[in-house]
């Protein structure tokens, strides 16, 4: 793969994260609905097509002087003559893709993946960038199987690396979106597009490893009672907060896998809102809840635990998560 579209690709990449990353972070209590990356793919959809014209051998034939100015039309009547040709209707995905035109690209990208036998990262690719850009949520809920398909093929594809890298981020996965990004880098990218790469990493390592402030810490160590270890399904989450005593948003809030024993601490830094913070020496009630459905807003099924606690001051207390919420 070429220095130049490597570049190319990383470029565009690096400035929809500039315009459009705060909408596709996960914020403390919950994740960004998955169709905001629409915004992101939205910006960077030229680019991905020129790639997906210049990126792989395979496609390149789509770019030969007797297909580079064929309308869509003169590629539907191609392929009514012609239904076995791949690269005719990866042709024809990018072309209806570049009008607008998702679900007919859909369909197209869909008939190249069968006639690849499921195994073009390409194709894969089309079908999931696709998926996100029509806007549909149901559609946008399925793309990420075929961004983690296509990078099962292609581990090295940069625009899959982006996307499985956002798709990772979203669901909260921020190790594997870290090892995207480094992956991004190991492709040897311009000075600028690895400064901007790594601003990123450096994102994720914040909030993998954030900074703690004692003066304002709370430690936990949360478990979770024998009687209730049943209920837990594979989508939960466990959110550990400080309730605000005056209602609203959480004092400060973590959002972690619902795996269960673990360590967690909790300071002002962990605030969703600038100026309602905890503070040191404040008495607060602290609870650990698993959320059965992955969202932050309680529901029937939930499991949770709860203590009094004093910041800065009452070291590591135990937090068993012991009752149900009917």
């Amino acid at each position: 793969m070429s220095g130049f579209v490597i570049a190319a690709v990383l470029l565009a990449v690096l400035a929809a994260i500039a315009l459009a990353w705060p909408l596709l972070r996960p914020r403390s209590a919950a994740p960004a609905p998955i169709a905001a990356m629409v915004t992101v793919l939205a910006i960077i959809a030229g680019s991905a097509l020129v790639y997906s014209k210049l990126g792989s051998p395979g496609s390149a034939r789509e770019v030969s002087s007797s297909d580079s100015d064929r309308s869509i039309a003169g590629l539907a009547r191609h392929l009514e003559s012609r239904p076995q040709d791949q690269a005719g209707w990866m042709a024809l995905g990018s072309a209806y893709g570049n009008i607008g035109q998702f679900p007919l690209a859909i369909r197209a990208y869909e008939r190249a993946n069968r006639l690849g036998a499921g195994s073009d990262p390409e194709a894969l690719l089309g079908i999931g960038e696709a998926m996100l850009l029509s806007g549909d949520a149901q559609l946008g809920e399925q793309a990420p199987q075929y961004v983690e398909r296509a990078l099962q093929l292609d581990p090295r594809n940069p625009k899959a690396l982006f996307y499985g890298a956002v798709i990772a981020y979203h669901q909260n996965r921020l190790d594997q979106a870290r090892e995207r990004f480094t992956a991004l880098l190991a492709l040897s990218p311009p000075d600028n597009v690895r400064s901007a790469v790594q601003k990123e990493i450096q994102d994720i390592d914040s909030k993998l490893h954030p900074k703690l402030d004692e003066a304002t810490a709370i430690h936990l160590h949360v478990t979770l009672a024998v009687a209730l270890t049943t209920k837990i399904p594979a989508n939960a989450a466990l959110f550990v907060f400080v309730p605000s005593p005056n209602g609203g948003p959480p004092l400060a809030v973590k959002r972690n896998a619902a795996t269960l024993p673990q360590d967690v601490a909790l300071s002002a830094a962990d605030s969703m809102i600038p100026g309602r913070a905890i503070q040191a020496g404040q008495k607060v009630s602290v609870t650990a809840r698993i959320s059965v459905s992955g969202s932050p807003l309680p529901v029937s099924g939930d499991l949770y635990g709860q203590i009094d606690y004093v910041v800065g001051k009452s070291g590591t207390r135990a937090l068993e998560i012991d009752k149900l919420n009917p």
